[in-house]
């Protein structure tokens, strides 16, 4: 049904208004008790009405308030058979203190209302004016969610304090403001919400509910959102402290963590939210004599905290590695939840929830928008959106003439698909950031020469890619892993990349030594976390450049060099547990074949070695040419002519290099020509070309004669 507005005489008093046929479709009666789902969970009571249109359902702007829904908005309505009465109800006031002697004409005023905590309601004053407050405690317990109704015996108190987090303070979020976590939030409701809205469940059962829950993943994935979500969805209080809050408040950290569970016990049922808990409960055998107090006071509030009621706590983090192992027992956070990178799907959902008030323009397709973040989180996407709105206002607008316009038409401003992929060129995703190398859209055809290397790199990754079905029929492992080995300069880098560009994979590129630390468990935590990174990117190609200083000999390795050899075992048991289902595939690349572990070279691992050697000299022209680029050259220029004066043993490298220097060589030649710097009749000249090579052929031959 399609929400519409309430009459301002029907204003406050906490009722639905339909028309009598859509009533009766419903099953619903005139007088009864009903749910009102949109974002939120909301109450009220149905009415009929003469003038009701069929299929709205008239709503005042409270009851739209508290069910998180706006006119135009689509809800569902269901009707609550025989609820039960309420015994009591605390209502606290929104804004200015209430006179206690209100209480009586309050309560008349309320009865016969179906009220639920944390409903937001409206009546008008004996004095005058408007009464606004928040339902913040009802008895009996069990119905503070479903709702009850209020009767002449209902004992109803106004407490002395504002509402502690009223619904028009928070614009905390609901689940269907969360895209692309569906699973995460089925897992989350599974041991948050039954335990804070039915405990009889586990009084019957004779077992006390599930009381830490962890939220793991990576930055920006919702972790934070999804436990504001959860203490909105259940009308609990809402208790956060991050890491810097419990360090920096004046007082020992202790002291402020015991603070915030007391509090949350006052205000059952309750959720308390530990931010970076990574932080405050890190190793107790790796911290410090502080750090490992706070631990140890965590510790003594979980255990105590089964016998506190309604009371639930989640921590977030991506590095629950680095937690104490005591905290993620059994009895204490006993369920980790992991809030993944999300998939296309998950990425259009997000997108369809960053956008909705957005004013997209009809060319503007989300779909292809899911296709290209491959990688993005939420918060990524939510960027992604905001630059979009940037890019569609400098279009429209222009930044420069903003600060001498007056009022603009912003109504008339769209967010175009142009707008949208303009802005994707200015977001990098979160989880790439330094690690990630940029990939360009360039195949093997911009690699000139290594026909072999082409051909084993065709037949051993991308024809798997492209076949799946059929070489799994047969029995073949995709994803085993490539060594690319030959001299340094060759372009083992540049065919890792084209395989990425070809495959649509993403690239995670990683040189050797950027793994080792001198600190004792840092390498491997490295390790660790960089092949998570790659299923979490999958489809991803992860490449290993310098690869034998990472995966060097365990036989060859000095005594002071034992940590290098924890190093080598972890990277193998993280390459055994590789499968083609992950989506990862690792390349690595050498020019010190004869250094890497044997362990590494068999099958299942780095089991296809593919030769990148030398370009011969017929392909010298052909890599001068790529390197040279758009640069404007002369129709003179010869460049097979001039390269076959070039020694053989040049690898990609040295060529590149050589372009540079032809590059330089006509930058100056044409400043000596037009010392004001116009590029006009800029180009490479045939002498540029050819002092270049002179250079480069006589640095060889003294270096020869050193």
């Amino acid at each position: 049904m399609e929400v519409a507005s309430l009459p301002d005489e029907l204003a406050h008093e906490g009722i639905a208004v339909l028309n009598k046929d859509d009533l009766e479709n419903l099953g619903i009666s005139s007088g009864s008790a009903i749910t009102i789902r949109a974002g939120r969970l909301g109450r009220a009571i149905a009415r009929t009405s003469q003038d009701a249109d069929p299929g709205f359902v008239y709503l005042d702007a409270t009851s739209r308030l508290n069910c998180s829904c706006r006119i135009g908005d689509s809800i569902e309505i269901e009707a609550i058979e025989n609820p039960r009465e309420l015994k009591a109800v605390l209502l606290a006031p929104v804004g200015e203190e209430i006179d206690e002697d209100l209480e009586d004409s309050v309560g008349r005023k309320l009865s016969g209302r179906f009220l639920g905590r944390g409903d937001h309601i409206t009546i008008p004053s004996p004095e005058g004016g408007i009464l606004e407050m928040q339902v913040e405690r009802l008895r009996p317990f069990g119905i503070r969610i479903s709702g009850g109704l209020v009767s002449p015996e209902t004992e109803l108190t106004i407490a002395q304090r504002p509402a502690r987090r009223p619904l028009l303070e928070t614009g905390d979020v609901s689940f269907a403001d969360i895209g692309g976590l569906d699973s995460v939030i089925e897992k989350l409701q599974e041991v948050a919400v039954v335990p804070l809205l039915h405990p009889e469940v586990f009084i019957r059962g004779g077992k006390p509910p599930i009381r830490g829950v962890i939220l793991t993943g990576e930055p920006g994935t919702g972790k934070s959102l999804l436990a504001r979500a959860l203490a909105r969805e259940t009308r609990a209080t809402f208790h956060p402290m991050s890491a810097p809050e419990i360090f920096g408040k004046g007082c020992r950290p202790e002291d402020n963590l015991r603070r915030l569970f007391m509090e949350a016990q006052k205000d059952q049922p309750s959720v308390i939210f530990l931010d970076e808990i990574d932080a405050i409960a890190p190793d107790r055998h790796m911290s410090s004599e502080s750090a490992r107090n706070l631990v140890a006071q965590l510790l003594v509030l979980l255990d105590g905290i089964n016998d506190r009621g309604q009371v639930i706590v989640i921590g977030a983090t991506n590095r629950i590695d680095s937690m104490d192992r005591a905290v993620l027992r059994a009895g204490r956070f006993e369920r980790i939840i992991e809030c993944p990178v999300p998939d296309r799907d998950g990425r259009l959902e997000i997108l369809q929830v960053h956008t909705r008030a957005m004013p997209l323009s009809d060319d503007t397709d989300l779909e292809n928008l899911a296709d290209q973040t491959v990688g993005f989180v939420g918060a990524d996407i939510d960027h992604l959106c905001r630059e979009g709105v940037y890019r569609a206002a400098n279009r429209s607008f222009g930044f420069d003439r903003l600060l001498e316009m007056g009022e603009i038409e912003a109504d008339e401003m769209e967010i175009t698909h142009e707008d949208m992929n303009e802005a994707f060129s200015r977001v990098r995703p979160s989880i790439k950031r330094k690690i990630d190398r940029e990939v360009k859209e360039a195949g093997f055809d911009s690699i000139i020469g290594q026909g072999p290397a082409k051909r084993a790199l065709t037949e051993k990754l991308l024809r798997p890619l492209e076949y799946p079905e059929l070489h799994e029929a047969a029995g073949l492992k995709i994803g085993s892993g490539i060594l690319l080995h030959g001299p340094p300069g060759t372009g083992k880098t540049q065919l890792a990349r084209a395989c990425a560009s070809i495959t649509g994979a993403q690239f995670l590129s990683v040189k050797g030594p950027e793994l080792l630390s001198v600190w004792q468990g840092e390498s491997e935590r490295a390790a660790r976390n960089l092949f998570d990174k790659a299923r979490k990117m999958a489809p991803c190609i992860l490449f290993f450049d310098e690869f034998d200083s990472l995966g060097a000999d365990r036989g060859k390795i000095g005594s002071g060099f034992s940590g290098l050899s924890s190093v080598v075992n972890q990277i193998l048991t993280e390459m055994d547990g590789i499968d083609s289902r992950d989506g990862v595939l690792v390349i690595a690349a050498t020019n010190r074949m004869d250094l890497i572990d044997p362990a590494f070279l068999r099958e299942g691992r780095l089991g296809t070695h593919i030769e990148v050697s030398l370009p011969s000299r017929e392909e010298y022209a052909g890599i001068l040419r790529v390197h040279l680029g758009r640069v404007p050259m002369s129709e003179e220029i010869d460049l097979e002519e001039l390269s076959s004066s070039l020694p053989l043993g040049l690898s990609g490298a040295d060529i590149s290099g050589i372009a540079i220097s032809i590059k330089e060589g006509s930058v100056k030649r044409h400043l000596d020509q037009n010392p004001d710097g116009n590029i006009d009749g800029f180009r490479v000249e045939q002498e540029d070309a050819a002092s270049a090579i002179e250079a480069m052929s006589q640095g060889i031959q003294m270096a020869g004669w050193a």
